[in-house]
C-alpha cells in the first residue's frame, strides 16, 4: 500500500479518536457513560427507535439494550414511549436532558477542533474543508 495512504489513514483515525476523548471528557459532568452516551447518540440520529433496532445498532444483546434503557430512563436521559398504533409496542425517544448532554459534548469536541485548526491551519482552513467534504462525499453515507 501506497505509504501516503497508510499514513492519511493512521492519522485520520488518530484524530477522530482524540476529538472524540475530548468530547467524552464532558460526560462525566453529566454522569452517562461512554455507552449510555452512543446509545442517545443513536436514538437522536436514528430515533425514535425500538429496543430491538438499538440493539442491532450498538451491537449489543437486547436483554444487554434493555438494562442500558433502564439506565437511561432512571437517569432522565431517554424515555420509554408507548406507540399510538399499538400499546404493545414501545420507542425510546431522546429527552432534553438526553439532547442537552449531546450538545454539550458536540460543542466541546467543535471548541477543541476550532482550536487545533486555528493554531495549525487557519489560512487553509475552508480548502481543508472542501477536502474533508469531497472525502465524505465519496462515501456511501456522504451520497456517492
Amino acid at each position: 500500500m501506497d505509504q501516503s495512504i497508510v499514513t492519511l489513514e493512521y492519522e485520520l483515525r488518530r484524530l477522530a479518536e482524540i476529538i472524540k476523548n475530548e468530547g467524552r471528557s464532558e460526560l462525566k459532568k453529566h454522569e452517562i457513560t461512554e455507552t449510555q452516551f452512543i446509545a442517545i447518540q443513536w436514538i437522536k440520529e436514528a430515533g425514535p427507535l425500538n429496543i430491538g433496532t438499538l440493539a442491532k445498532h450498538m451491537n449489543l444483546a437486547i436483554s444487554s439494550t434493555s438494562e442500558l434503557v433502564d439506565a437511561l430512563s432512571n437517569n432522565g436521559f431517554a424515555e420509554r414511549v408507548k406507540q399510538t398504533d399499538d400499546k404493545r409496542k414501545v420507542s425510546i425517544q431522546l429527552t432534553k436532558k438526553g439532547e442537552s448532554v449531546i450538545q454539550s459534548v458536540i460543542l466541546k469536541r467543535q471548541k477543541f477542533l476550532k482550536k487545533i485548526v486555528e493554531e495549525s491551519m487557519i489560512e487553509t482552513i475552508p480548502i481543508f474543508k472542501e477536502q474533508i467534504h469531497k472525502l465524505y462525499s465519496a462515501t456511501e453515507e456522504g451520497g456517492k
